[in-house]
């Protein structure tokens, strides 16, 4: 695979933390996957490809929407998350995962009708040569929606919790920009031009606000405590256990804001991109 540290990383890191909280982060995105799939406009009879599929939640949703007239196929390089989704799919018929870097892996060409992914293309080392093979997998008139982070700014809830780490640890050593990791495409003119120079055609970015719904807030400051960039930055610095505690109780007390009558609602920005292949 191309990609070996974020292999190491989503198999040994951030995948054992992702299903040590599954069961609290899914309801949190059912508006984003509504989206996706409204956006998306699966048909009957498609085949469907879930890129960056993880434990299967958006192709289990495909799967299910299409029933018996389609089929979904999640393709991720985390063998430690496809083992969960496969669990959780057992004895659907119209769905299977596939453990190959989307990068590189040599797909039967004009294979699926549509490609679909929430928050799983903003991983890949070079994006252009990912997007060009999985344009390959489209057939002729093939479409591509996908779902991805705004600048963190534009999101609270991991934005936040990153300026509370920030400001008593320091601020996180340089990377790269556009760097593999959440924040990735948050720039949509560069997003946009990956997708033409991967071939795509009529590319569509658009910003959507769509509130995370929480859990209870002492859930929310772990979940931002266990991944995304304030959990990235906690770990450069080698936060110790009762740092971690402080820092999440201020994050706990910062969360308090969005706590409303009807739930605790995060504000979130994303961007949904859709192209064409030819």
């Amino acid at each position: 695979m191309a990609n070996e540290k974020q292999v190491t990383y989503w198999n040994e890191v951030a995948g054992p933390k992702w299903i040590k909280v599954g069961d609290t982060l899914e309801p949190r995105f059912a508006a984003i996957t509504d989206l996706l799939l409204t956006k998306a406009a699966l048909q009957a009879g498609e085949a469907i490809l879930d890129v960056g599929c993880g434990t299967g939640p958006t192709s289990i949703r495909a799967a299910r929407q299409l029933a018996a007239n389609g089929s979904v196929t999640g393709i991720d390089i985390s063998e430690t998350m496809l083992n969960v989704a496969r669990q959780n799919t057992a004895g659907q018929n119209n769905l299977e995962f596939l453990l190959a870097d989307a990068e590189t892996y040599r797909f039967h060409p004009a294979s699926y009708n549509a490609l679909i992914s929430r928050f799983g293309n903003m991983f890949f080392g070079n994006p252009v040569a990912a997007f060009s093979n999985l344009r390959t997998s489209l057939t002729l008139g093939g479409r591509i929606c996908f779902i991805c982070w705004a600048p963190l700014s534009d999101n609270p809830h991991w934005h936040i919790p990153f300026e509370i780490v920030t400001a008593a640890l320091g601020p996180a050593a340089p990377r790269p920009p556009h760097a593999p990791g959440p924040m990735a495409f948050a720039d949509p003119t560069y997003v946009h031009g990956i997708m033409a120079d991967a071939g795509f055609t009529n590319i569509a970015i658009t910003p959507h606000h769509v509130p995370i719904i929480g859990n209870d807030i002492e859930t929310e400051s772990q979940i931002a405590c266990s991944l995304g960039p304030a959990s990235a930055l906690l770990d450069e610095k080698q936060a110790n256990p009762a740092t971690r505690m402080r820092l999440r109780e201020e994050i706990s007390s910062a969360f308090t804001q969005f706590d409303q009558a009807d739930g605790l609602k995060l504000p979130a920005t994303i961007f949904v991109i859709t192209a064409t292949n030819g």
